[in-house]
């Protein structure tokens, strides 16, 4: 089914001429609407990818963006937030079923020192006084975990970067019910969040576990929360864009693991996580269109 986006939007341009099924916001009656807080450096690619997965279900989703007003763009082409992001206290006069989270590069810093940290503690609050589901990625879920539950993010010795391998621990859960029964992940970050931290709050369920990257995603189905450690939303080629960008700045790197065919980073990656991808937000986005018939 389509996905619904704001006319000029560059994914909306892409998606059409992938192929894919995409319309203007406005244009048709939307199952539902969802807004993307979105704090990745790359704010296009960022856009097109999530665009992809939150379309990939049965409900149209007519999907807005948004960032905080203590936020400077940096990558974006100029004029891009003005013209299609919501800012500051727009948020929450907004008429949403839904709203994602994504990471941002500020992960080894304290959440305090974020400029915009006040900022997403009144977004995440809104969110929860009005039983908003929340689908938080990367930093967006540490940050979210963090202001809710005081869950604590630790910093990895080195940077945690390839595709890996999860098991999927909670079969029953409306939102894994669809993996394969070895999906892989992409991952990318310094810092991590343990099972073992979580102890106290036996509502927030464990979804995915990787032996070697540790936890990928758990969720509260109550709330119909969905904090996603790592990256299901990347394309095929991101992995190796953010390992060619690191090389050029001259940090010390290994190639990502588990990544190029036979570790050849002459070699073109596979786009091996695709199909979970797809299935993993595709739940998440029938939950909340369920939900929504339900009121």
């Amino acid at each position: 089914m389509p996905v619904l986006l704001q006319e000029g939007l560059p994914a909306l341009e892409a998606i059409v001429a992938e192929g894919g099924a995409a319309g203007v916001r406005g244009s048709r009656a939307a199952d539902i609407n969802v807004c993307v807080v979105n704090l990745m450096p790359k704010k296009l690619e960022t856009e097109l990818q999530l665009a992809r997965m939150l379309g990939s279900a049965a409900p149209v989703v007519s999907i807005s963006f948004a960032a905080p007003r203590d936020y400077a763009a940096r990558n974006a082409p100029e004029g891009h937030l003005d013209r299609f992001y919501q800012r500051g206290a727009a948020f929450d006069d907004m008429a949403l079923d839904g709203l994602v989270i994504t990471g941002a590069p500020i992960e080894t810093m304290d959440f305090e020192d974020v400029t915009y940290w006040a900022e997403i503690g009144e977004l995440l609050d809104i969110a929860r006084a009005t039983s908003l589901p929340i689908l938080s990625l990367c930093w967006g879920a540490q940050a979210a975990l963090y202001h809710y539950y005081g869950v604590p993010k630790r910093l990895l010795p080195e940077k945690r970067f390839g595709v890996f391998a999860h098991h999927v621990e909670d079969r029953a859960s409306p939102f894994a019910a669809k993996l394969s029964d070895a999906p892989v992940m992409p991952v990318s970050r310094w810092t991590e969040t343990r099972i073992e931290d979580l102890a106290a709050l036996p509502h927030l369920k464990p979804l995915l576990i990787s032996p070697e990257a540790g936890l990928g995603a758990l969720a509260d189905e109550a709330l119909g929360h969905l904090h996603v450690l790592n990256h299901f939303e990347y394309d095929a080629e991101t992995l190796n864009a953010e390992y060619q960008r690191d090389l050029q700045k001259g940090a010390r790197i290994q190639p990502p693991e588990h990544y190029f065919p036979n570790n050849d980073p002459s070699l073109p990656p596979p786009h091996a996580w695709r199909d979970d991808a797809r299935a993993f937000y595709g739940a998440w986005v029938e939950w909340v269109a369920a939900r929504r018939s339900r009121k």
